[in-house]
């Protein structure tokens, strides 16, 4: 893993979870913290803009950040295409087409906005990674009768994953949930107040199946084998509860990395 001084954190797992809880309590704390905080989401949603450069959040002394927001897939380019296209209508593209497109979308991600902004030392939270791609890859792999060991095999030869995990994650958080039902209830409530966007894995069944591969031994395995620090939580207590977690797991990581 190459050596860098800033600090990368993931928030990653089910829909609807509570990662945004998560995120949001380890940013406001980044604010406290007197850290001036860069929006990369925000940035390629103005205006329809890319991905940002390392010019646009650290080039003093005009323009510098401390923290960085990232989210996977991306929000332009081929990360467009996914949240737009694929995630939509899965079953009209075969896995390795999807594989093939988030790896390239986390490729660009990495090169362009992660690697410049850790080798700054700056901090980047991000909202999910190949975690995602594993788990959900392997599910679809035993849906369909596929072996799930090649099919993971297949996910770490592609370039993006590859890079993704030679810069792994310093911290990753997984909020993990025993009510499966309590789960669907916030997916409903979801859909109630913000745009649905029809995503095909909106079902109890596929959530119940996918939760097994997020908290299967493998994948902590797999990225503790590359320095990363892996932490679960449980967000099924309340909203709040959620953060709390977050923010002290968060907190407690950057004390013991300060030692």
């Amino acid at each position: 893993m190459p050596k860098h001084k800033g600090l990368f954190v993931v928030v990653d797992g089910l829909d609807g979870i509570g990662k945004g809880e998560i995120e949001r309590a380890i940013i406001d704390y980044e604010q406290k913290l007197g850290r001036a905080v860069f929006d990369s989401i925000s940035f390629s949603r103005a205006n329809r803009k890319g991905l940002p450069e390392l010019k646009d959040f650290w080039n003093p002394p005009e323009t510098y950040f401390d923290t960085i927001i990232t989210a996977e897939p991306t929000y332009s380019g081929i990360g467009h295409v996914i949240r737009n296209e694929i995630i939509k209508k899965g079953s009209k593209y075969s896995y390795k087409t999807q594989i093939q497109a988030y790896s390239v979308d986390r490729l660009i991600s990495m090169a362009r906005v992660v690697i410049p902004a850790l080798q700054n030392n700056l901090r980047v939270i991000q909202s999910r990674s190949m975690v995602s791609t594993l788990c959900y890859q392997s599910l679809k792999a035993k849906e369909i009768g596929k072996d799930v060991k090649q099919i993971r095999k297949e996910i770490l030869n592609h370039r993006g994953n590859k890079l993704q995990l030679e810069w792994a994650p310093d911290l990753l958080i997984i909020p993990t949930i025993k009510d499966m039902n309590e789960l669907m209830n916030r997916l409903e409530k979801r859909k109630q107040y913000k745009k649905d966007d029809n995503s095909i894995f909106d079902d109890l069944n596929f959530q119940s199946e996918l939760r097994k591969f997020y908290e299967d031994p493998w994948l902590k395995k797999l990225f503790e084998s590359h320095g990363t620090k892996v932490e679960y939580l449980d967000a099924g207590v309340s909203e709040q509860s959620t953060r709390e977690q977050g923010f002290e797991i968060y907190k407690k990581f950057l004390g013991e990395r300060e030692l």
